[in-house]
């Protein structure tokens, strides 16, 4: 597993990209002052957009498991304040 990465998810409100093309991995809260939440698209499609995509996302808690059997690009939100997340991926 390659070292994990420590992502400012900033700015808030935005959906900030974490992981490109991957099929595992996990992404994991690393400050807990804001609430956080989650989405993900079929590598090479566009991007969510900050307003009209929030009604898909989910919550991210203390962390989430990315799996997937084709490449997905794996978004983070930081709601209402900057936030930062690790991502592991193999």
């Amino acid at each position: 597993m390659a070292a994990p990465a420590l992502i400012s998810i900033t700015p808030a409100d935005t959906w900030v990209k974490v992981a490109t093309n991957v099929k595992a991995g996990y992404v994991w809260v690393i400050n807990d002052g804001p609430k956080y939440v989650h989405t993900y698209r079929l590598t090479g499609a566009a991007a969510p957009h900050d307003t009209n995509d929030r009604e898909e996302a989910v919550q991210l808690d203390i962390g989430a498991q990315i799996g997937s059997s084709v490449g997905i690009d794996v978004y983070v939100m930081a709601l209402g304040s900057v936030g930062k997340v690790r991502v592991d991926l193999p």
